[in-house]
């Protein structure tokens, strides 16, 4: 009994630590909404990426209305990100890469879907190819001077 014991509370400690690190969608929005400029943009191509899941489910699960409603949230939150990245050029390559696993999720995503559902999901993935590409060449570019200045 007194092996089982501290077994037991580390197992139950490494699960409260676990399950205390996953943010809720919800959570991940008002964190989101009220984070730093610089902050919001990864922010918000996290939280793209976790709509995905919620996208997948509504799909199988025959609700296929919510789904593309979803998927259209996917690619408002990933546009958002694109400009707060492109804006405050900060934590491009951390919004760079979440939008690039979305594409990916959201690619996954649509190989599994009825056909009549692809062409919508095939085109808010391209837009998120776009968006990726976007931040990515406005990494590299150098920053815009003002345009006030002759």
């Amino acid at each position: 009994m007194r092996k089982i014991f501290p077994i037991v509370i580390v197992v139950l400690l490494a699960l409260t630590a676990r399950g205390g690190d996953e943010k809720t969608i919800d959570q991940l929005k008002a964190e989101a909404e009220h984070a730093e400029a610089g902050q919001q943009g990864r922010l918000y191509a996290e939280l793209a990426g976790r709509l995905v899941s919620v996208a997948d489910k509504q799909f199988t699960d025959g609700e296929s209305v919510k789904g593309h409603a979803t998927v259209q949230e996917i690619l408002q939150y990933a546009g958002k990100a694109h400009d707060l990245a492109i804006q405050t050029r900060k934590k491009m390559k951390e919004t760079e890469k979440a939008l690039r696993q979305c594409r990916r999720l959201l690619e996954n995503m649509r190989r599994t879907l009825a056909a009549e559902d692809r062409p919508a999901v095939e085109a808010v993935e391209k837009q998120l190819e776009k968006l990726t590409e976007d931040v990515l060449e406005s990494m590299f570019a150098p920053p815009n001077p003002k345009k006030d200045q002759k």
